[in-house]
């Protein structure tokens, strides 16, 4: 077949066109292809570091000076420091169960320490998260089970992996004759005199610190599952007293392996003991950090900083009854009270958050939260919808600087062993002991030291309203025989 030129195919086709047509406007550009979709940023790996019984006060980001916690510190300018953070109770059990199940004191299982326990159809935190596709490991004191309730186990709440304490008593000991693996005991080697139920006491031989062999499971299963997301649970019992080992003990309960850097201070034994055990705690953050670094995660990872109540109320250097070592350092920053107490000094406690690309490097926030909106925030980072039938709310809005948290100005307490209950409400908290009303302006009036009652009676039967129907609890179960 003979071609025609190219030229002469030009011309004819330029003859078909119809008059004041170019070729130009009616040669098609080739169809542009659709720029392939960007795939779906993964969910970032989430990790919460709590600590026990660590004041507000006691750490760098809130003007600490006689103890070093670097590592906490430069967390804190890495991230977002919140300045309105109260633990959902005053003591470590309830204020878990808010964390875990996002319900307050009157709705969720426990309103004190160890006077109820997890059901299968609780819904915690770790739950979701498994249920979102995570990997879910919990490290340290759990405290929300009975022994007797496998159902309250943490690998029946959620975990994949569990390794620690399940009861909160077990966990005073820093020495103890054994841990718990998943469902399984382990012997430490340690020694306990007479140990008390769940193997409280103090030990007369110290082979295994508790600190010790919790850090280095963590860190064997965040190596295991570095390359799928994971929700880290890291519940350290730094620095709790060993409450039924204290009396009579130059260490005041505050059991360590090293003084650290306060071993040659002119202080009391109990006070560097405790000051060493902040410095322990501040030192596990520092190499679960190097660790993310090291294993290239942790540009997606979010880490929440918190405490689960107010400094430690201990009231002499080796008692374990006086509120001693919470004023040593300041613990409460001023603030009225200290663990066990509803008032500010038993509520407020640190809260840092850090998530690389996302929050700010050394921002803050006054956004008001309690640990129910710590467990919406999560929930909301890892893209599960918000939950319904929860007492929080996400904050993730305020921390990535996008968009404006819900504002909450309802936040309520009880502790009936201490027969206390609190209710915030705005400017105004209200603080119930035996049945007694206090009336505080917060605001005005953040050390809570002019009661209002009197002078305020119309807001005094408002906030009465507000505690009254926030109080859902049921009649707790008899605990089991110990």
């Amino acid at each position: 077949m003979t071609r025609k030129p190219l030229l002469l195919i030009a011309v004819a086709v330029l003859g078909c066109l119809p008059a004041g047509t170019s070729a130009q406007r009616t040669t098609r550009a080739p169809a542009r292809r659709a720029a392939p979709a960007r795939p779906a940023e993964p969910p970032p790996n989430i990790v919460i570091f709590l600590a026990d019984d660590l004041g507000i006060g006691e750490i760098g980001p809130w003007g600490q000076t006689e103890l070093r916690t670097p590592n906490i510190d430069q967390l804190a300018r890495d991230g977002m420091a919140l300045s309105e953070v109260r633990s959902s109770a005053a003591v470590c059990g309830p204020a878990r169960c808010s964390l875990m199940t996002a319900l307050h004191n009157g709705h969720c299982r426990l309103d004190d320490n160890d006077n109820d326990y997890l059901r299968t159809s609780d819904v915690t935190l770790a739950k979701r998260l498994k249920a979102k596709g995570y990997t879910t490991g919990l490290f340290g004191k759990w405290g929300l089970s009975w022994d007797s309730e496998r159902e309250s186990w943490p690998n029946a709440q959620g975990f994949d992996a569990f390794f620690g304490f399940r009861d909160q008593r077990h966990a005073h000991n820093y020495f103890p004759e054994y841990l718990i693996s998943n469902e399984d005991s382990v012997k430490t080697g340690n020694v306990v005199p007479n140990a008390g139920p769940m193997g409280t006491g103090r030990a007369t031989t110290r082979v295994a610190y508790a600190p010790d062999m919790i850090g280095a499971k963590a860190f064997s299963w965040i190596r295991a599952n570095a390359k799928k997301p994971f929700f880290l649970y890291w519940a350290t019992t730094l620095p709790h007293i060993n409450g039924e080992g204290a009396r009579g003990q130059e260490d005041g309960g505050y059991e360590v392996t090293s003084l650290g850097p306060y071993a040659d201070k002119p202080w009391p034994m109990a006070k560097k003991s405790y000051a060493a055990q902040v410095w322990r705690l501040d030192q596990d953050l520092g190499h679960l950090r190097a660790l993310l670094d090291s294993l290239d995660v942790a540009k997606r990872t979010m880490i929440i900083f918190l405490s689960d109540n107010g400094a430690t109320m201990l009231r002499g250097a080796a008692d374990g009854s006086t509120d001693q070592i919470g004023r040593w350092f300041n613990g409460t920053m001023g603030f009225r009270g200290f663990k066990g107490d509803l008032f500010e000094g038993g509520l407020r406690v640190p809260g840092i958050v850090v998530w690389p690309g996302k929050i700010k490097p050394g921002s803050a926030s006054a956004v008001r939260a309690d640990f129910t909106d710590v467990h919406a925030t999560v929930a909301a980072a890892a893209g599960i919808p918000e939950p319904k039938g929860i007492d929080g709310r996400s904050l993730l809005p305020a921390l990535i600087g996008k968009g404006v948290v819900k504002n909450r100005d309802v936040f309520v307490w009880f502790s009936p062993d201490r027969n206390q209950s609190a209710v915030l409400f705005g400017g105004w908290k209200g603080v119930w002991v035996r049945d007694t009303l206090r009336l505080f302006n917060v605001t005005a009036d953040p050390g809570e030291l002019v009661d209002l009652a009197a002078l305020q009676p119309a807001v005094a039967q408002r906030l009465t309203a507000i505690r009254d129907s926030a109080d859902m609890r049921v009649a707790h179960p008899a605990p089991p025989a110990r």
